[in-house]
């Protein structure tokens, strides 16, 4: 007999089903609480392979989209420029002084962006080739032994975790352990998409729903959602939801109906050759100006598609 599916935020068995097949054909059951609005994946109703994020995630999994994840340090490479954003508003909030643990740190692209602003910067990560490079190749203090092992209680003031939360099965308990490694005053930096995403919630794109659903991300928070998780592990968090992508990705997606490159898809100009190039200064002054309207729209619907949070001990 099979289990039932309860809300793992409150426990509510009044869910609704959203799909059953996500991205890459993977067969997984999506649902959305009526009670609370979480929307998460069951658990039960798919098995990761062995070793799934020590041995094969960003090896296997993200490469049908992201073929450069085959090379640690062509994904490197590329995911500092994407990754800037995020540095540059953490790099204001540090002073120079600060103790940080970068959690899900993958090539060591954001330690990279901010550790000239911190006083000392570990990184951990379960993909054995990803901590290899960190270590052998960029010299950072990154390792996969358990957090346990290699520092004691109140040792940072701030630990990031940067498009990690999603991939937590159990994101109560987790939050729940590592929040005893922060300093009195110590703070989350967590970065993780908003299922409020204009691509799922404004358009209607069948293909954009079984590729933004997929086996590796557990749980699709809103700002109301995390929030409450938040509160229930004794956390107060302060919530800003950002644009990310500009207007000329949600575009490729509803003419073209797949995914584009990392880069590509944060490109402020549509990816047309123009016959005078002296017209791509104006070119690409109109498509920002697009793109801040566009932005300003999602963020009076509320449909942006990244929240950033600012989380510290009650």
């Amino acid at each position: 007999m099979n289990k039932k599916v309860t809300c793992y935020l409150c426990g509510s068995d009044d869910l609704h089903l959203i799909l059953d097949e996500v991205r890459f054909g993977k067969r997984a059951d999506v649902y959305k609480c009526h009670s609370c609005s979480l929307t998460f994946l069951d658990q039960n109703s798919f098995d990761f392979p062995e070793n799934f994020y020590e041995k094969e995630y960003h090896q296997t999994y993200i490469t049908h989209v992201e073929p450069d994840a085959f090379d640690p340090q062509a994904y490197y490479e590329k995911m500092k420029k994407t990754t800037r954003i995020w540095a540059d508003k953490f790099n204001e909030m540090l002073t120079g002084q600060e103790t940080v643990l970068d959690f899900g740190c993958s090539t060591g692209h954001f330690i990279e962006l901010v550790k000239d602003r911190t006083k000392r910067i570990f990184g951990h990560d379960l993909n054995q080739k990803e901590v290899d490079f960190c270590k052998n190749i960029l010299n950072l203090e990154v390792s996969d032994s358990p957090i346990e092992e290699r520092f004691k209680p109140s040792t940072f003031d701030y630990i990031t975790m940067i498009y990690v939360l999603e991939h937590i099965a159990s994101p109560e308990e987790f939050l729940t352990s590592l929040k005893k490694y922060l300093k009195p005053g110590g703070r989350f930096i967590i970065l993780v998409p908003n299922a409020q995403d204009a691509l799922i919630n404004f358009y209607n794109i069948p293909e954009f729903k079984k590729f933004y659903y997929c086996i590796e991300h557990l749980f699709y928070y809103t700002p109301e959602t995390i929030k409450q998780l938040f509160e229930k592990v004794g956390l107060d968090s302060k919530i800003n939801v950002i644009q990310e992508y500009p207007v000329t990705n949600h575009l490729n997606w509803g003419y073209t109906h797949k995914p584009s490159d990392t880069l590509m898809s944060r490109q402020g100009v549509p990816d047309i050759s123009l016959i005078n190039v002296s017209q791509v200064e104006g070119w690409a002054e109109l498509w920002s100006e697009f793109n801040r309207l566009y932005q300003g729209f999602l963020k009076k619907n509320r449909f942006g598609d990244r929240i950033w949070c600012v989380v510290s001990a009650k």
